[in-house]
């Protein structure tokens, strides 16, 4: 798993408070739990190294209100502002993963794990929208790894 996001930008930070969360927990060892920050470029490096991977981060729409966690497939991801996709505000995972396949390296099976981000400014800690979200996010990713099963090669 990997937790994306900025907390110095309030809800942004989302990611990064449920990995912090995941790394209390008594998870498999064959599961990295990975505080990826705004890694940008940098996740064609981590996710090339894995087989199956998690991606948790804030989620924003254009124009919509998000009141509840989201499950994405990379496919299901929209970046067009014109028809009010889904956006990861600070990492272009799509952009990430057109580069990985532009330098032949293997894609791994990816699921997003999107939060809804209600205040993103430059602040330190999450609303209270977002906050009552992360209890019930860390209970879904440990059941979508149980169900899953880990093995050796699980981000």
């Amino acid at each position: 798993m990997i937790g994306l996001g900025n907390l110095l930008m309030g809800d942004d930070g989302a990611g990064i408070h449920i990995i912090n969360e995941l790394w209390r927990r008594n998870l498999s060892d064959d599961v990295d739990v990975v505080d990826g920050g705004t890694a940008g470029v940098d996740l064609v490096h981590i996710l090339s190294s894995y087989s199956k991977a998690i991606v948790i981060d804030a989620i924003m729409t254009n124009g919509n209100s998000i009141t509840g966690i989201r499950l994405f497939s990379p496919d299901a991801f929209i970046f067009n502002k014109e028809d009010n996709g889904y956006s990861l505000h600070d990492v272009e995972l799509t952009s990430v993963l057109s580069l990985m396949s532009a330098l032949d390296l293997e894609i791994p099976e990816i699921k997003i794990v999107g939060i809804p981000a209600v205040d993103i400014r430059p602040r330190i800690g999450l609303s209270e929208e977002c906050s009552r979200l992360i209890p019930e996010t860390v209970e879904l990713i440990v059941k979508m790894l149980q169900k899953g099963g880990a093995n050796h090669d699980c981000l």
